[in-house]
């Protein structure tokens, strides 16, 4: 198998995915502050509407005719499963500290291979059952089976990693598929404002000033993050680049300590390295 070659920028693109992972932290931590003033959906609306508006000149630039797709089912399956994941991860933030929540998000990778494996019926490597298997200790490390695993927390954060798994499975197909990123974060983030905006309007809230800014500071963290992984990617290749994603972890803790004043427990402390250490693995034992 012909191994990707690391670009010659490549420390270029590891600052710019490492600041595009505090951009979503960041968001993550907006979104905590406000625990349940406002309904989940109404955030999920914001974050969608927001960002369509910032990527719409984008995928304009060269005419509507670029937003004809061939592949329409899948941008729907992967939409779906994204806004679900997003709504499903920031119910998490409601009832968990930021960083179990983020960690649980990102037990993704270990499912991404099973997704894969159900839709394109391709072998799992032996190494890649090593490292979800890694990843699964952890996530029990953190869920504390004999008392937690059934609180509402940590069930949403598990299935928000599963949903992502399948998000990015479909994004996967797109990419072989040819879809431009432009048209690709257009129809996401279209389909997510649609999705969600009979519930925002059914559940809405009123904000005040400084909440109407934190709104808008969500959305606007969440597409300054993806279009800047997306020039992050213009200088590496995902196995150098992905392994990166587990600083959202390190950062969403050193939030959760340093604004919040809420430090990790051991068991969040262990079942996290346990979940880093696994979702890295992969990527070595690739190369």
């Amino acid at each position: 198998m012909a191994h990707e070659q690391a670009s010659s920028r490549l420390g270029l693109g590891i600052a710019i995915s490492l600041v595009a992972y505090i951009f979503f932290v960041t968001a993550s931590s907006l979104v905590w502050s406000f625990k349940k003033i406002f309904p989940t959906i109404q955030i999920i609306f914001f974050l969608n509407c927001i960002s369509l508006i910032c990527t719409l000149p984008i995928a304009l630039r060269k005419g509507p005719q670029r937003l004809k797709t061939n592949v329409l089912p899948i941008h729907l399956l992967r939409d779906a499963a994204g806004v679900l994941s997003y709504y499903l991860y920031y119910g998490a933030i409601r009832f968990l500290n930021l960083t179990d929540a983020t960690t649980l998000n990102y037990t993704a990778p270990f499912f991404v291979p099973i997704v894969w494996w159900i839709w394109m019926r391709e072998k799992i490597d032996l190494h890649v059952w090593w490292s979800i298997i890694i990843g699964f200790i952890g996530v029990a490390v953190i869920l504390n089976p004999t008392k937690q695993i059934f609180q509402e927390g940590f069930v949403f954060g598990l299935f928000a990693g599963i949903l992502s798994a399948i998000a990015f499975a479909s994004l996967r197909v797109l990419n072989l598929k040819k879809e431009p990123m432009s048209r690709t974060l257009f129809y996401y983030f279209l389909c997510g404002t649609l999705f969600s905006s009979p519930f925002a309007c059914i559940y809405w809230g009123a904000p005040t000033g400084i909440q109407w800014l934190k709104m808008i500071g969500v959305g606007l963290s969440t597409v300054i993050a993806q279009m800047l992984l997306t020039i992050a990617y213009r200088y590496g290749t995902a196995s150098f680049l992905s392994p990166l994603g587990y600083s959202t972890i390190i950062y969403a803790a050193i939030s959760s300590w340093l604004i919040f004043g809420i430090q990790p427990g051991i068991r969040s402390l262990i079942g996290t390295i346990l979940i880093v250490i696994g979702g890295i693995l992969t990527f070595i034992l690739q190369k």
